[in-house]
Parts: C-alpha cells; sequence; structure tokens
C-alpha cells in the first residue's frame, strides 16, 4: 500500500537558528553567508508561494497572505507595510512597490546576541522569503531590500520592495551578481586562479634557473636568448639604442622587417625616418600595442647607462601584459650582467690590447710578423687595410684631457662597438683617445653612430673623430696617427674630418718632416710668435685673415670689423716685424703655408 507524501514541518527555536546562522558567517564569511541566508529565504518563500498560489483566489489576496505566513514562521511579531499595486483585467503587474517595518526581527536579535552591533544589515532570510514569494506570484522580478536594521544600530528594521529594473544599477548589478553566483563556482575560479598561479611560479622559477645556469656556464648572448624563447615560447629580440634589431630568438630578421612599419606607426618617426623611442624605467617595461603585434620592450642597462633594449613579441594583445613583465624584466637583468661580465673581462682584454696598440704607435717592437700574428689573434688582420681615428672631446670649445673621462669614453666606446661585433684596438695616449679599425664599407656611417652614442651618454661634451688614410703596414701607424690629428686640425667645423678630404698642406707634413717644419714656420713668424699673448693672437689673426682674402683691404676690414685706418696700420706693422712684402706672391705664399701647417700641427690656434 502506498502511503499519502505531504510536507512535513519541523519546528525550531530561534536561538537554534541563531547558532547556525553564527556558525555560517564564522566559517564562510559575511558575504558568503548573506548569500545562503538570502538564497535560503528565497526558497522557503518561494516553497510557501506556491501553497498559496493553489488557492482559488486573486493576485492581490495572495499577496495579502504573505503577511500571516511571515508571522507563522516567527520570524517576526508583526508586520508594518505599505503597498502600492497597480494590475491590468487579467490580473497581471502594472505596477508594485512596498515599504514597511519586521517587528521584532529574530535575525536582528540573534546577530546582536552572537557579533554586537554590526556595520551592515542582518535580515537578510526575511529579505530573500519577502523577495522569493512575491517573485513566484507576479512571475516578475521582485526584491526587497533591507534600508535600515537594528543590528547595524538603527531604530527599526525596514524595508523597501520594488521590482527589478526599478531599482538602482548598483542594486540590480549586486542582485544579479548574487543570482548568478554559487560558492562552488567561486571556489573552481579560486582553484583555477591557484592553480594558474603555482604553474606561472614553476616557470618563474624554471625562467630564473635557466637563465642563471646559463650566465654561470658561461653561455653566449644567442644561447641566453635562445633559453629565453625556448621557456616562455615567446619570440625576443635586441635591440641598439636606435631600435636597430641585432639579435634574434623564435623569429626571423624578415619577419621583424614585415613589423616595422606596424611598429614605427606606434613610437613614431623623425624626418630622416630614425624611431623615436620615449625614455623607459628599468622597473616599468613598455607595452607597445600595433595592429600586427604587440611589443614588451624594456632597457638593459649597465653602471645606470641604457646600452640597448630587450623586446618580447606577441600576437596583437587585447590586455595589459601583467606577468610578462616580470619576465622581460629578469630578462634584461640578465642580459645586463652578461654585458658586465663582458665588460669585466673585456676591460682586462682591452688593457692588454691597449698596451699592444701603443706599442705599435711607438714602434716598440722588433718583429713585424710577430705584432701582426699578435694582432691577428685579438681579431684584428693588421695585413688588411686598416685606419687609425683621433676622440676629441670638448666641452664649451675646450679640449678635455682629464684621463677620468677618457677611461669612461673609452669604457663606452668599446662597449658599444662589442655590441655591434666590430673590434678595434683603442687606448688614452698622449691625453688623447686613440683607435684603430679594419677598413668598413661603411665607415663613415659607423663613425657617425659612435658620436651618437657617444652625444646619448655624455650630453655635456661634444665628440670629433679625425680618420686617417687607409693603411696596411704596421710600419705606417705612426704616420697615420698624425694624420688623425691633422684632420682634426684643419677642419674645425665637422663633427667627422677624414684625412683624405684635407688640403695639400695637410698631405705634405709626416712623421719625418714634422719638426723641421714647425721650426721652419716658427722661425719666419718668430717676431710675431714673440709678442705678448694679446698682441700676438691680434696680429697672427690679422695677417692670416689677409692672406685668406688675398690681400682685399674692404674684405679684410669687413671679416675684423676694423676701420681702413686701423687695417692699414696693422698692415704696415706687420710688414716692419717680419720683413716681408705682403702684396708678393712668394712671401704671402711661405707665410700663409707657415701659418696653416702651425695650425694643422696644434702649435697656433686661429679663431
Amino acid at each position: 500500500m502506498t502511503l499519502p507524501t505531504f510536507d512535513k514541518e519541523l519546528y525550531t527555536t530561534s536561538n537554534s537558528f541563531g547558532l547556525l546562522r553564527k556558525e555560517l558567517i564564522e566559517h564562510l564569511g559575511y558575504d558568503h553567508a548573506k548569500t545562503f541566508l538570502l538564497r535560503y529565504g528565497w526558497n522557503l518563500g518561494v516553497a510557501h508561494a506556491k501553497e498559496v498560489d493553489r488557492m482559488q483566489l486573486g493576485l492581490r489576496k495572495k499577496l495579502d497572505s504573505a503577511s500571516s505566513y511571515h508571522l507563522n514562521t516567527g520570524q517576526i511579531t508583526d508586520l508594518v507595510t505599505e503597498r502600492v499595486l497597480h494590475l491590468d483585467d487579467h490580473d497581471n503587474i502594472k505596477e508594485i512597490y512596498a515599504k514597511g517595518v519586521w517587528i521584532n526581527s529574530y535575525e536582528a536579535s540573534e546577530h546582536l546576541q552572537h557579533f554586537g552591533v554590526s556595520e551592515k544589515v542582518a535580515c537578510h532570510t526575511l529579505a530573500g522569503y519577502a523577495s522569493g514569494f512575491t517573485s513566484y506570484l507576479t512571475k516578475k522580478e521582485i526584491y526587497i531590500i533591507e534600508v535600515t536594521c537594528r543590528a547595524r544600530g538603527d531604530a527599526e528594521c525596514a524595508f523597501e520592495m520594488k521590482a527589478l529594473e526599478d531599482w538602482d544599477k548598483e542594486t540590480q548589478s549586486y542582485v544579479i551578481k548574487m543570482n548568478h553566483s554559487r560558492m562552488i563556482d567561486e571556489l573552481n575560479t579560486t582553484y583555477e586562479q591557484l592553480y594558474q598561479e603555482k604553474r606561472l611560479t614553476e616557470l618563474v622559477s624554471i625562467f630564473h634557473n635557466n637563465l642563471t645556469k646559463g650566465l654561470t656556464q658561461g653561455m653566449k648572448l644567442e644561447q641566453l636568448l635562445e633559453t629565453i624563447y625556448e621557456t616562455l615560447g615567446t619570440p625576443v629580440i635586441l635591440q641598439d639604442l636606435n631600435l636597430n634589431s641585432y639579435m634574434t630568438a623564435g623569429i626571423t630578421l624578415e619577419e621583424l622587417d614585415n613589423l616595422y612599419d606596424d611598429f614605427a606607426k606606434q613610437v613614431g618617426q623623425t624626418r630622416s625616418g630614425k624611431l623615436l623611442l620615449k625614455p623607459i624605467e628599468p622597473e616599468h617595461p613598455l607595452q607597445i600595442d600595433g595592429q600586427k603585434h604587440t611589443r614588451l620592450v624594456c632597457p638593459i642597462t649597465v653602471h645606470h647607462q641604457v646600452i640597448g633594449y630587450i623586446a618580447f613579441i606577441y600576437p596583437t594583445q587585447t590586455k595589459e601584459l601583467e606577468f610578462e613583465r616580470d619576465f622581460i624584466q629578469r630578462a634584461a637583468t640578465v642580459c645586463s650582467l652578461h654585458y658586465l661580465n663582458e665588460k669585466s673581462s673585456l676591460e682586462a682584454i682591452e688593457n692588454m690590447k691597449a698596451y699592444f696598440f701603443e706599442q705599435l704607435l711607438q714602434k716598440q717592437y722588433t718583429s713585424k710578423s710577430s705584432m701582426n700574428y699578435r694582432s691577428y689573434l685579438m681579431e684584428i688582420d693588421l695585413n688588411q687595410a686598416f685606419f687609425i681615428g683621433n676622440v676629441k672631446i670638448l666641452k664649451n670649445n675646450m679640449q678635455i684631457k682629464e684621463q677620468q673621462i677618457l677611461s669612461k669614453v673609452i669604457q663606452t666606446f668599446t662597449i658599444y662597438l662589442e655590441m655591434h661585433k666590430i673590434p678595434i684596438f683603442i687606448t688614452s695616449f698622449q691625453d688623447e683617445i686613440i683607435f684603430l679599425m679594419q677598413k668598413q664599407p661603411n665607415t663613415l656611417e659607423i663613425a657617425e653612430s659612435i658620436i651618437k652614442h657617444l652625444q646619448r651618454s655624455f650630453k655635456i661634451y661634444d665628440f670629433r673623430i679625425g680618420i686617417s688614410r687607409t693603411i696596411q703596414d704596421i710600419e705606417d701607424i705612426p704616420e697615420a696617427h698624425q694624420q688623425s690629428i691633422i684632420a682634426l686640425n684643419i677642419d674645425k667645423k665637422q663633427s667627422i674630418v677624414l684625412f683624405e678630404n684635407t688640403s695639400i698642406i695637410s698631405s705634405i707634413i709626416n712623421s719625418h718632416n714634422k719638426a723641421s717644419i714647425v721650426q721652419l714656420a716658427k722661425h719666419e713668424l718668430k717676431a710675431i710668435l714673440e709678442l705678448k699673448e694679446a698682441k700676438k693672437v691680434e696680429f697672427l689673426k690679422t695677417l692670416y685673415i689677409f692672406l685668406k682674402n688675398n690681400g682685399n683691404l674692404q674684405q679684410t676690414m669687413f671679416d675684423l670689423s676694423l676701420s681702413m685706418s686701423g687695417l692699414v696700420y696693422r698692415i704696415q706693422k706687420l710688414e716692419d716685424l717680419l720683413n716681408k712684402n705682403l702684396r708678393n706672391s712668394k712671401d704671402s705664399f711661405e707665410l700663409m703655408f707657415c701659418i696653416e701647417a702651425l695650425e694643422i700641427l696644434g702649435e697656433v690656434e686661429i679663431e
């Protein structure tokens, strides 16, 4: 025999429910407990609404029965409410609104007993019950929100009731979130986040260990880049200060060229086509989002100086790269350490190379073949064409000869060329920076890039480079050294001066006749050179300008800003001092040669 089924009613005290409520809040936290109690109340209200819905009553009377169900559950002792309800002819809701007060809410009492005065309202079961009961009967989403509560220290537990669409945006958002939020879903989300964090932590550890291991084992930079790519699966590139890519892993230079225009549009270009990248702090890598790709860029620094950039290449991103920033910062640090290690070993090697170079400059060797062989071991073949360069450092047009500054410039110079795989000999010789470099197809471009790099690294100084003729015999190195000096003395306006582009006089002067030419020139100009400094400069300049203008008084007067009578006086005085006729072509040629020779050799300076 089948027994009829019916819903049993279980009775419990408010204290028992209060204890359950306390456990929920303490174990789940306030927000999760609130959601649980709201849903419990909602489902209880729906269950009672289903009983009422079976009665042959109109919607208005069905809704009126809510207060008696409320009272019967023992949740409150009384209910005071005002309701606005408009129905259409078919008993459908047109408008509904209510506000009221729950008298002696058991939830408020239990909350005060177990937790004391709260910062938030506490009658969640009551609000859920009324919302579920009304929504089921009206077939419309109706929500009751408690606005004041005794548990919060208010005088009464008051509420408002509205259709979902009539509540403000914030309340709507909260209700929707509550309806679609389950604790199991949140736990799953939290688990997934923890799992991803665990994987990320493992990847960070692997990444760090691989790079550290590679660094300690003396991996080359190319191998370190391959390690980065193999660990992360992200293409990586190294770029110089002009954003020219010189090393890649996971992407070819051809593929990178296809992304150049996309990258250039984001960073901008000068009229000459040079890419412009705003300064980047190592702690804040720059994300550049293009149409074809996204690039994460971080500077590589050595001794607080940016020497280049490392970049990760991604497909176009719609979100901010966060975890990836940690990886590129670690990669940049490893590259910096690699360059620093290279710099330390490089300094030892460079000291050895500098000593070797000074031997060449001073011809302190007995065997050319031995020197050529030693040079070859240092990656410079002196049997091939090479040249000598002279770097002049200026500040306010005054040459800088401080050894500390020269050493810093040499370090920066060397690291920059090392990055571009251009071997050189370089040293500080006689208070000047002298270098030897193999002839390159683009020598002038290399020299220009060196000066730009030095200007960026030492902003308060100006730099000039004099370059000798190309030679192929170490015996000619001292002569080439003199040519590099002469080139700078002849042309004082250009930042890069090639000796082969200078005047005939400079070609006549060489190391063999230099001393005799200086002696001869000083003898011819002795009367002027022995004057007091101010007079010497004044008369030497007047003589030079007059001869340069081929004896044209008007042009000379204009160039020197003198009156005609003042100029004529000086010319007569010069002729008396030198015992020469300045309008005689032979005398004027000899004097001009003497002045230019002394200027080229750095004995005098004509402003």
